[in-house]
């Protein structure tokens, strides 16, 4: 037997601990700063100082994914990492069940359905047409949320709402269009014929991923963003001490939205986690809320909250909103009730972008709609903060790297998938996350996080 494999195998081991990258956060950038290297943002847990009940507080946490196959059996859920990345930073042992299950059923036993959960769907069946004349696709379920709960003290909790749209989507539109290819079930026949690694990348990246992104685009975009916005008012109710059992496991979102406008909300606040689509998807929804000229459930819980994006994606994504109609109208919040995007970027992602440089290079390309003409005066010139006012929501850029080299000593090229979605799984970031920052630095002095402690 040949030694060489092994001996390759052994060197390229011992070889990657030397390619390694430590974290580094390269640049904060901040539009309602005039220079780079000024901002401040509260975390998770000076959220919490918002809450009524100050013996036990809590956090309620909207988490959305990004592009991929979310649900996919045979890899982490969703929010595993976050809700591990978390636990660790209070140096505690997470429990399994908070991160093993699926949406509505049990991770070892798909058959057992779970009762923490509630599924979305339409007031009536969206059908749409297809390439093929007198064809439709039916779309009736959108998203599934559920509801997993860490305790990180006495007196604090972290709720989150994880909500899940692959599955559904994948099955009423996706696979009708892209599943005769990928490498699951009869398909595989044919997908084996590929070498295993292109096969594997274009799971990941095509058939999982890009094929995501360009149906949020399409029409079934906007009934994805009615769901959230249901799952939102489920959330909202049951953060507010109606349980999932009392509202029901499938409700539609017209129908839950008007419950929740009964409602009085406690003031247990909300905060956004959104990666890469799941990014866009929150902006959009956060500012249909801001923008609407209704005060409704979802303005409370935006107000003032925080939206941590992990490799967002929203400037390449925005060439979506160009229109010759309607244009965007501005919000209409006061100041101190907008929310704060905050970015975190890693610079050797392919598929991120920052968001300081996106609104500057927009801004400095196009021109004056004739229509906002007067309150664009004074804006002839750019104006980050006056740029503030006009989006309505302030936007923080935390540029970081952390993607290690694929081949020991070659730095030229690091990992991609790492690079884009290896955000929570670096301690620094979550720091950032739950104590918040001023500049550079993460607040860890008036912070509880349990880590040694860092320059």
């Amino acid at each position: 037997m040949s030694t060489k494999p092994l001996f390759t195998l052994a060197l390229a081991w011992m070889l990657s601990g030397c390619a390694s990258v430590n974290f580094s956060l390269l640049q904060v950038n901040s539009l309602a700063s005039e220079v780079p290297g000024v901002a401040a943002f509260d975390g998770l847990e000076a959220m919490a100082d918002r809450a009524p009940h100050t013996d036990k507080r809590r956090v309620n946490i909207i988490f959305l994914h990004g592009i991929g196959w979310v649900e996919n059996p045979n890899e982490k859920p969703l929010a595993n990492a976050f809700i591990t990345g978390v636990a660790d930073a209070y140096g505690l042992d997470v429990e399994k069940k908070v991160v093993s299950a699926l949406c509505g059923r049990d991770r070892k036993k798909n058959d057992l359905s779970l009762r923490n959960h509630v599924y979305i769907k339409s007031p009536e069946i969206k059908r749409y047409r297809t390439a093929i004349p007198g064809r439709q696709l039916q779309l009736d379920r959108l998203v599934c949320m559920d509801r997993q709960t860490l305790p990180v003290r006495d007196d604090l909790s972290y709720v989150i709402y994880r909500i899940f749209w692959d599955e559904t989507m994948w099955e009423s539109l996706q696979n009708a269009h892209v599943g005769q290819d990928d490498s699951q079930g009869d398909s595989l026949d044919f997908s084996g014929l590929r070498r295993p690694l292109n096969r594997n990348l274009k799971d990941k990246f095509v058939n999982y991923g890009f094929s995501d992104a360009i149906m949020y685009l399409g029409p079934a975009g906007l009934e994805i963003r009615n769901a959230i916005r249901g799952a939102m008012c489920a959330a909202a109710l049951e953060a507010n001490g109606l349980s999932f059992e009392t509202i029901g496991h499938e409700v539609d979102y017209q129908e839950i939205c008007a419950a929740a406008e009964q409602m009085k909300m406690n003031g247990d606040p909300f905060a956004f986690v959104a990666e890469s689509l799941g990014s866009k998807i929150a902006l959009d929804v956060v500012r249909d809320a801001m923008t609407d000229s209704r005060e409704t459930v979802h303005d409370a819980m935006i107000r003032q909250t925080q939206v941590f994006m992990l490799a967002n994606q929203i400037p390449l994504l925005s060439l979506s909103d160009l229109s010759d109609s309607v244009a965007f109208k501005p919000s209409d919040y006061a100041p101190k009730d907008r929310p704060t995007l905050i970015a975190f970027s890693e610079i050797n992602d392919f598929l991120t972008y920052e968001l300081v440089p996106f609104y500057e290079q927009l801004y400095k390309n196009s021109k004056i709609d004739p229509a906002f003409k007067a309150a664009d005066s004074g804006l002839e010139t750019l104006d980050r903060r006056k740029l503030v006012d006009r989006l309505g929501f302030n936007v923080i850029d935390m540029r970081v790297e952390f993607a290690e080299p694929i081949i020991p000593f070659v730095n030229s090229f690091v990992d991609p998938a790492f690079a884009h979605n290896g955000h929570v799984r670096q301690p620094e970031i979550m720091d950032f996350i739950i104590c918040g920052a001023d500049g550079s630095k993460a607040r860890l002095k008036t912070c509880d996080v349990n880590r040694s402690p860092r320059p």
